[in-house]
């Protein structure tokens, strides 16, 4: 049986805020209280051995936010769960958790897609769903955009697989967008908003699923819930 788990957990309101690094600390204080047994880093400053999915927007909430613990005894997954849940602060929640078979690719290396959730208080469904057929009719769709290394242009337009969904939910409206997600290529919730036109601080974004997309189908990196889609 393989000693590391991976897990899907969830980002609720309470922790919005909190920035990778936070989340990162959180966790290992609750690996400390949980008891957990961790294997850990060799040297002068040992560490828990872990690694997490790509980092989450400041201010976004998640639904499938994923990490890889290396452990040094065996867990079923049902018990990992319940004893991870009952240490972590309120925010979070492991959702489901597998073991990872040995020579597993890494986490990062199995996902280069979200779906995002956006909740447009300030919006009309006509208008999203106009502005998205115009953006397909377009060559291009160029920003700038600042790097470690400086500006750059980016075309924002192959960075977007598609609009699933374009739905009026009461006073506002909620966006489904496929994107590219990962060190390759990476849509920035940002650029999102300048893509469909909306402010990003009157959203309220999600990021419900992360994935490895492989042509027209979309993979988990942990359980069978792929699905298939294509743009109409």
């Amino acid at each position: 049986m393989s000693k590391t788990m991976r897990f899907q957990f969830r980002k609720g309101p309470e922790v919005r805020f909190l920035s990778h690094l936070d989340l990162v600390r959180a966790m290992e204080r609750a690996v400390r209280r949980a008891g957990l047994p961790m294997a850990y880093s060799e040297g002068f400053s040992p560490r828990p051995i872990m690694s997490y999915s790509f980092a989450l927007p400041v201010g976004v909430l998640s639904e499938a936010e994923y990490a890889d613990f290396r452990l040094t005894e065996e867990l079923e997954p049902a018990e990992f769960m319940e004893l991870f849940n009952r240490h972590l602060p309120p925010g979070f929640r492991v959702l489901q958790a597998a073991h990872l078979p040995q020579g597993a690719p890494s986490l990062m290396s199995g996902i280069n897609a979200a779906l995002w959730k956006l909740h447009l208080p300030v919006a009309a469904r006509e208008e999203i769903q106009e502005r998205w057929r115009r953006l397909q009719a377009e060559d291009s769709f160029v920003v700038e955009r600042q790097t470690k290394k400086g500006t750059r242009q980016v075309d924002l337009l192959p960075l977007v697989y598609g609009l699933p969904a374009v739905l009026e939910t009461g006073d506002a409206v909620e966006v489904h967008c496929l994107a590219a997600l990962g060190s390759e290529a990476n849509l920035r919730v940002e650029e999102l908003a300048l893509l469909l036109g909306f402010n990003p601080a009157e959203a309220l974004v999600t990021r419900m699923g992360q994935f490895k997309k492989e042509g027209s189908h979309y993979r988990p990196p942990l359980g069978n819930r792929g699905f298939t889609w294509t743009e109409s």
